[in-house]
């Protein structure tokens, strides 16, 4: 690794010093051109001197660093030797010294090996000596013999007397024998016949209550029988019966559909605009007359007075709106009064039901059946063939129908006249700041939802004329009823176009309505056009004010929003309720009828009985068991006490056994005889335990004498190991203590060498800048003095022209590469780029191409690679020469062969760059190959200018030229 850094190191210095002598090195000859006159004359460049003096004052400092780096890793390796020198001549006196005592290691190790042989001997020795000190087997074996035989002879002198005791003992067992049978035989006698006992009192128990069973399962299944016949038997029954009432509806006098009307007057889809007044209907027909006298029994325009079309009450009123008036009988009038002072708060919510379910009729009917006219008045809304959403009144809309009666009022309008400014009220009381008031916070909150999106208030205002002839509730609503009539489907079949009160209703994007009711005063009343024909009772001015918002003309949007809960609390919804009922309800009815039972109903009627009859049987057969369980114990019960007797008998039989035994033995012994078996299994026995004894003891005196003789061979190595080393003493500490100091020197050598590549950085720097500084110098001096001259090949041709080259103070500075990178420094140092002046157009000229600069090789370096460079192109110079026109202008060959030169601008200048080719100044230890000139980077640079002479007409020579 050390070996490796130094030559990085070394080879960065090398590129370093390579680089600072790479510069940008040209000899020229300089041609001036005139009409008559041409001459070539050699010239060198003072600035060359000055730059060979920078370049070699650089070498020299790189030189001398390169010296001194040098001879710092000399000394190392000569430290390194020293130290491996003394290394191995420690090795080398040590295996002399080793040599020279092997004589006395030899003695040391024989020595310590027939010592640890004489004591492993003795520990042999040993062991053996206390093996045979432990008792010996063959002596205990021996004596158990004898005993034996001695027991043998004894036993045989007493023979006599041992066969009279066993001819006892033989008697005194027999006679247990006997005496067991005898026992035996009794208690199984005493068992059998309490077991046949048993078995006969369990019988009559046994046939005495299956007798009973079968009585008790009689008696239910009876029972059951009955319960049966009686649950299959028809029975009535009381029941409700839901019985629909239907009320009598008024219905419309003329079963009439609009597309008749449409076909037969050609009746306009049109719709018409607002900017003037609202259109008015016509009421042409008398289907859809003004109804305003349509009450009365002699009037001219009802003509059918069917009963089916005369309302006898409210609750017969249509809460549909189909077209067709209806006719008014105030002898069949059952509905309540209408007082002097005008309708009540209820009365009010009652016509406020029943108007809006006739908007909301003539809306849905509209759209259902005539979608056309529906269509036309949504066409620019978003809701062409959509289904719109049904209007409501809430609480909310009641506050704004009340204000706008008070309004009214408050100023004077007339049933003729709308709740707008020109009606004679001020801006804050009209219809549309009632309703803006009211639904400000909405807006609001529905233009911050919908942002980016345009929300359209749908607002607009009906108004008709209520009057009755009869004071009573259903005049009015009969009058109310044949008014919106003409006002919507009079309007809808216009013979010009639709009216704007039916265009109003069927406006898709307004979901609520406020119905107000204006008591009109006499003035009023008594007014031309008013349209009241009787004044003893009050009359109405009825204000239809629809109000809804348009989300961006969306159907979907708009329709989320009318389906929010955000109109307020409906109401009007009980009124209409009621007339609902009274139209249609379904009643209860009370009654009978028979029953014939289905077999659930029997399995449910009888399942009392089942249950009995399955309860009896359960009952009979667990009386049934109870008794087997009673005969099973008793059984068990004399098993057992005849097992007692079993065993007493035997245990009876064993105590006769074991005194016989006894006074056998007792017998014997006073014969002095023993018994022979046991006799021996007693000597056998402590033979056994002498033999186990004598091999616990030989492993334990076998192991201490192992552990003896380990410990032995120990303690003599070590004597051994002690010899040896007091003979040959070890090197090792030398020669680590030797290592370590050389480590110590390559630390020391690689922080001198950081330290001297941080130092040489900083001076190659401040060359390079010193260089940088001199040849931008140069460089500007030079193009100064060339801004008129164009190169040609290797001579260099001076335009006259009135333009003088400027100095904008901007001098380009020739950039050195870092040589952090040996090879990248090694390659762009060789070729740079200088910038080419320019041929400036003046008042009189026309343009002339530049000429690129075409390089040549420095003498001195064109030696050193001759032998590798190929043939430069050489520009003919005739070529280039300027023609003179016959208005005085020139124009180049160039530019009249190919019309691409550029316009110049007077102020400023047009840079044409060129590669130049310098000799590297190579150290003394760089190798031969590393003297050559990047010959593909030559090549680069020459097929560069010959593609950019071609552009110009302008043709290389062939041949090759030296200056």
């Amino acid at each position: 690794m050390r070996n490796s850094n130094t030559n990085n190191w070394r080879s960065t210095a090398l590129i370093a010093g390579a680089i600072l002598t790479a510069g940008v090195v040209t000899t020229t000859s300089t041609t001036d051109v005139h009409a008559d006159n041409s001459q070539n004359n050699a010239q060198v460049s003072n600035d060359q001197v000055t730059y060979d003096q920078v370049r070699a004052t650089a070498d020299q400092q790189l030189a001398q660093l390169q010296s001194a780096n040098d001879s710092k890793e000399a000394q190392q390796a000569a430290d390194l030797a020293q130290t491996n020198a003394q290394i191995n001549q420690l090795k080398a006196s040590h295996a002399a010294l080793e040599q020279e005592q092997a004589g006395a290691i030899a003695q040391a190790q024989a020595s310590t090996a027939a010592s640890i042989e004489a004591q492993t001997s003795a520990a042999n020795a040993e062991y053996q000596q206390q093996i045979n000190t432990q008792q010996n087997e063959a002596t205990q074996r021996a004596a158990n013999d004898q005993q034996y035989a001695q027991a043998v002879s004894q036993a045989a002198e007493n023979q006599q007397a041992v066969a009279d005791i066993n001819a006892q003992y033989q008697k005194a067992l027999s006679d247990a024998a006997n005496t067991q049978t005898s026992q035996a035989q009794a208690a199984a006698n005493n068992y059998n016949s309490a077991v046949a006992k048993e078995n006969d009192t369990y019988q009559g128990k046994l046939s005495a209550q299956q007798a009973t069973n079968a009585e008790n399962i009689k008696n239910a299944e009876a029972s059951l029988a009955s319960a049966t016949a009686n649950a299959n038997k028809p029975y009535e029954v009381a029941t409700t019966n839901d019985v629909s009432v239907t009320g009598r509806v008024a219905k419309p006098q003329t079963d009439f559909k609009v597309p008749a009307y449409v076909t037969k007057y050609g009746i306009h889809l049109e719709v018409r605009g607002y900017n003037g007044a609202i259109p008015v209907s016509d009421y042409t027909y008398p289907e859809f007359a003004n109804t305003y006298y349509g009450e009365y029994p002699d009037s001219a325009v009802i003509t059918n007075k069917a009963a089916e079309s005369t309302p006898h009450d409210i609750s017969e009123m249509p809460l549909d709106f189909q077209p067709g008036l209806l006719s008014y009988d105030a002898k069949n009038d059952h509905s309540e009064k209408v007082s002097a002072d005008g309708l009540t708060a209820d009365q009010v919510q009652v016509l406020r039901a029943l108007a809006l379910s006739w908007e909301n009729g003539f809306r849905n009917n509209v759209f259902q059946n005539y979608r056309e006219f529906y269509n036309v008045v949504n066409k620019n809304d978003g809701f062409v063939n959509v289904a719109l959403v049904d209007l409501v009144s809430t609480d909310f809309t009641d506050n704004i129908a009340n204000q706008v009666v008070a309004n009214r009022t408050k100023y004077n309008i007339d049933n003729n006249s709308h709740t707008v400014i020109s009606s004679g009220m001020p801006a804050e009381a009209t219809y549309t700041s009632v309703i803006n008031d009211a639904t400000k916070n909405l807006k609001k909150n529905l233009t911050s939802e919908f942002n980016g999106k345009t929300v359209y208030t749908d607002v607009n205002e009906n108004l008709t004329t209520m009057q009755a002839g009869t004071p009573t509730l259903l005049n009015y609503a009969i009058n109310l009823y044949n008014s919106m009539q003409g006002m919507y489907y009079g309007e809808l079949v216009n013979p010009t176009h639709i009216g704007g009160h039916a265009v109003n209703l069927l406006c898709a994007g307004v979901r609520t309505v406020g119905i107000g009711f204006q008591k009109l005063t006499d003035e009023m009343t008594a007014k031309n056009g008013s349209g009241v024909s009787d004044r003893k009772n009050p009359s109405y001015a009825v204000t239809f004010d629809h109000v809804g918002f348009n989300i961006d003309h969306d159907a979907n949007l708009t329709k989320e929003v009318q389906n929010r809960n955000v109109w307020g609390t409906a109401t009007v919804d009980a009124q209409l309720n009621t007339i609902k009922t009274a139209q249609y309800h379904v009643n209860k009815v009370p009654g009978t009828k028979t029953v014939t039972p289905t077999a659930t109903d029997v399995q449910k009627a009888t399942a009392s009985e089942q249950q009995k009859l399955a309860d009896v049987k359960a009952q009979a057969q667990q009386s049934l068991d109870a008794l087997a369980n009673a005969h099973q114990s008793s059984l068990n019960k004399l098993a057992q006490q005849y097992n007692d007797a079993k065993a007493q008998v035997k245990a009876n039989y064993d105590v006769a056994v074991t005194k016989a035994v006894s006074v056998c033995d007792a017998a014997l012994k006073a014969t002095g005889v023993v018994g022979l078996q046991a006799y021996k299994a007693q000597l056998d026995s402590a033979y056994q335990n002498l033999v186990k004894a004598d091999q616990v003891a030989a492993q334990k005196l076998a192991a201490d004498r192992d552990a003896k003789i380990a410990n032995i061979k120990k303690v003599e190595n070590v004597k051994l190991d002690a010899k040896i080393n007091e003979l040959v003493p070890s090197v090792d500490p030398q020669i680590k203590q030797l290592q370590d100091q050389h480590q110590a020197v390559i630390a020391h050598g690689d922080a001198v060498l950081a330290e001297l590549k941080a130092e040489n950085k900083a001076a190659y720097n401040k060359l390079a800048e010193q260089f940088n500084v001199q040849l931008a110098a140069i460089q500007w001096r030079e193009n100064a003095k060339r801004a008129n001259e164009v190169r040609l090949a290797n001579n260099t041709v001076v335009l006259h022209s009135a333009v003088k080259v400027a100095n904008d103070g901007n001098i380009d500075t020739v950039a050195f590469p870092t040589a952090s990178n040996p090879l990248q420094a090694e390659t762009t140092g060789r070729v740079q780029t200088v910038s080419a002046p320019s041929i400036v157009k003046t008042a009189t000229q026309t343009p002339i191409a530049v000429a690129p600069v075409v390089t040549t090789v420095n003498h001195a370096a064109e030696n050193a690679v001759k032998s590798n460079e190929s043939s430069a192109p050489v520009v003919t110079q005739t070529t280039a020469v300027a023609a003179t026109t016959n208005n005085g202008t020139q124009t180049s060959v160039a530019s009249t062969a190919d019309n691409k030169a550029t316009k110049a601008d007077n102020s400023e200048k047009s840079v044409v760059k060129a590669g130049t080719v310098a000799k590297k100044q190579t150290p003394a230890k760089k190798s031969e190959s590393s003297q050559k000139v990047d010959q593909s980077s030559m090549s680069i640079v020459a097929l560069a200018a010959t593609a950019l002479l071609g552009t110009l007409g302008i043709t290389y020579s062939s041949k090759k030229r030296h200056n």
